[in-house]
């Protein structure tokens, strides 16, 4: 399987929106998405599953962009979440690539050895707000994806020197970032 893992700024900063334009533009790989979140969600499961791709939730949204199974986990710890990540996984048997939206799931922790593996972080609003948790997993992000008007040049970070690949307002995909992430990927 291959594993795509969208890290962000914090919230509203375009991970899912990112996620779903990268799916949308990849249909020859069969997706599962996955979305960690440390906020409680009470759906009375650890690992919930979308089954509408009208949803307007997250989940829905991976749906609707070509997913073939979108879940979510809620409110656990990292390393339960990383365990969940690999059930979802396996209840996706005819899936072939997963995408995780997390800052606290690194890639290393749900890939399989020898797995083909890509993390991008996608960037927006000042950085001193940006979360404790992005900084964490600076130095496992292969590429960054700047959003919300964010330029390099304004930002002194542990990202330098990583691919950047920059989007106007209302875009969330462009064609160097998809040739990125399929180069990884395939």
């Amino acid at each position: 399987m291959a594993v795509l893992v969208i890290t962000g700024s914090g919230r509203g900063a375009g991970k899912t929106a990112v996620g779903c334009a990268l799916i949308a533009a990849m249909p020859e790989l069969r997706w599962v998405a996955v979305k960690v979140s440390p906020h409680v969600h009470d759906l009375g499961e650890e690992l919930w599953e979308e089954l509408d791709f009208r949803s307007t939730k997250d989940t829905g949204r991976y749906l609707a962009a070509g997913t073939r199974r979108s879940f979510l986990i809620s409110g656990v710890p990292e390393l339960r979440s990383a365990e969940l990540v690999t059930e979802a996984r396996s209840r996706a048997r005819l899936c072939d690539a997963v995408l995780v939206e997390s800052n606290r799931i690194a890639a290393g922790m749900v890939a399989s050895r020898g797995e083909r593996v890509v993390s991008i972080a996608v960037l927006a609003g000042a950085e001193p707000e940006w979360k404790p948790s992005l900084l964490d997993c600076a130095g496992s992000v292969d590429a960054l994806v700047l959003a919300g008007g964010v330029l390099p040049e304004e930002f002194d970070s542990p990202f330098l020197r990583k691919p950047v690949f920059g989007l106007t307002a209302g875009q969330w995909s462009v064609p160097e970032l998809v040739g990125f992430v399929r180069g990884r990927l395939l």
